[in-house]
This record gives structure tokens, C-alpha cells and sequence, in this order.
């Protein structure tokens, strides 16, 4: 594609997004980007940063969901013994929940405690994400379930949650998010 071509779609797609209309030439305008712009709008794309979001059972306590932990220990993806001792071996440390007496994942929580917990699991969203999107991540690996009720999030350990909406966008301003849902799930019974 030529350049004049590349910029035509770029002007047009610009008046476009701002409600106007481009005049045009006597050149058709492709509704494809021209090669060069859609590799360089893959780009741009691929080097914003993820947002992070910490899903959370208690707005006060951060503690983290039970489900999240069941999830994690259980996972496939994790190293097994084999790739543990390994790792041991190399002079690695084996990972955080690792029991070496059990030979696998464990996790004491004691969720009576209403002492401050750190944020521990986070989920690796994309940009342009939504609350509903998080709900869909947990709700798909079985963290939640049920229907979305509501949300509250903050941007900080601290900050006096607020209620979000679900198609409000993940950002610094929302990342520790506490989802209630019309299905209580066991660990969800406690709280």
C-alpha cells in the first residue's frame, strides 16, 4: 500500500470516530487498514500493560477467596513433585504452597480472623476489561457462581469501597474487587 493510501484510512477512520465526515477524493478508501497502519495499531496495542485485579471475599480484610486458593492448588498447570524436586535440586525454591511432607499444594486460611490480609491472588486482565469480564474469568474456573448481583472495588488498601457497575472498566481506580453473585457458594456462606 502506498503511503497516501495509508493516510487517507487514517484520516477517514479519525473524522470518523469524531463525527464528521472526510470528503472524498476521487480514491476509494479500503474498510480494511492498509497493511503498515494495522501492524502498527497491533503494536500499540500489544504494549499497553495488563490491568491487575485482586478478587477479594471481604472488603475490610482482603481476604482472598477460598474458591481462588481451591483453584490454585488443584490446578493441572502447576509443577508436580517430579518438577519440584527438580527445581530443589537445581537450587530453586519449590513454590509457595508446596508441602514437601504431603508431597502436593495445601493452604491453612483461618477465615475467622478479621486481621488485615494481603492482597494475594491476582487476575491478568486485558486492557479495556470490565467488572463483568472479571465475573466471567472467576465464573468460568468455577470460582463463583450464579448470576452477577453486584460489585464493590477500590483502588487501594484502605480507601472506603464503593459499588461499581459491570461494565465499568478495570483500572488502578478499581483493581481489588469483591463480586456478589445469586448463587452462594460454600466458602461464600461465611461471610
Amino acid at each position: 500500500m502506498s503511503a497516501h493510501k495509508e493516510m487517507l484510512f487514517v484520516k477517514e477512520h479519525i473524522f470518523l470516530a469524531l463525527g464528521h465526515q472526510l470528503k472524498k477524493s476521487n480514491e476509494s478508501i479500503s474498510p480494511t487498514p492498509p497493511h503498515g497502519v494495522w501492524n502498527c495499531l497491533q503494536s500499540a496495542i500489544k504494549m499497553r500493560q495488563p490491568v491487575l485485579v485482586f478478587p477479594v471475599s471481604d472488603m475490610e480484610t482482603y481476604q482472598p477467596l477460598t474458591a481462588m486458593t481451591e483453584y490454585a492448588i488443584n490446578s493441572p498447570s502447576l509443577p508436580n513433585a517430579g518438577m519440584v524436586a527438580c527445581l530443589i535440586a537445581a537450587g530453586g525454591s519449590p513454590p509457595t504452597l508446596w508441602d514437601d511432607e504431603k508431597s502436593g499444594y495445601t493452604f491453612q486460611q483461618n477465615s475467622d480472623s478479621k486481621e488485615f490480609q494481603a492482597l494475594r491472588d491476582v487476575l491478568i486482565m486485558k486492557p479495556g476489561s470490565t467488572i463483568e469480564d472479571a465475573f466471567s474469568v472467576l465464573k468460568g474456573i468455577g470460582v463463583l457462581g450464579g448470576e452477577f448481583v453486584r460489585a464493590e472495588a477500590v483502588g487501594f488498601i484502605g480507601v472506603k469501597p464503593k459499588l461499581v457497575k459491570k461494565d465499568d472498566m478495570l483500572g488502578k481506580h478499581n483493581r481489588i474487587l469483591k463480586i456478589m453473585t445469586t448463587k452462594r457458594r460454600e466458602w461464600q456462606k461465611k461471610f
